[in-house]
């Protein structure tokens, strides 16, 4: 058995985020996206801790992807499995806390619309 300071070393010591340096760029983009994702849930206080962890999980992943499709774009290999494995979990995660597709309103407002049809040469109440 392995002592360390006299003492056994078989206790593992779990790690948290919090108690790393956040000061890195992987770790910067992490909470940004963090944020992100918990403002378009509502915010943090609205989410229960189950969806925050999920939250968490998929910023993280955002991260790895990141990285890992920086170093293929600098010309080191990709391995296509785990980019594929990440990227499927990511969105699995996404849509577990609520990802959904949001269709665009691309109606003009009334002062827009007349305005497009004055400046492409037709008169605002002429019919077509």
């Amino acid at each position: 058995m392995e002592m360390v300071a006299g003492k056994p070393a078989d206790k593992t010591r779990l790690l948290s985020l919090e108690q790393l340096d956040g000061r890195t760029l992987a770790a910067k983009n992490v909470r940004a996206l963090i944020d992100a994702i918990e403002a378009d849930l509502g915010g943090s206080d609205r989410l229960t801790a189950g969806e925050r962890e999920i939250v968490r999980r998929a910023a993280i992943s955002g991260a790895m992807l990141e990285h890992l499709e920086a170093s293929w774009l600098t010309g080191n290999g990709l391995d296509v499995g785990a980019y594929t494995a990440l990227a499927n979990m990511q969105r699995r995660l996404l849509t577990t806390v609520g990802l959904e597709r949001r269709q665009h309103d691309v109606t003009p407002d009334l002062s827009r619309y007349i305005a497009e049809r004055t400046t492409n040469g037709a008169p605002a109440g002429a019919a077509e």
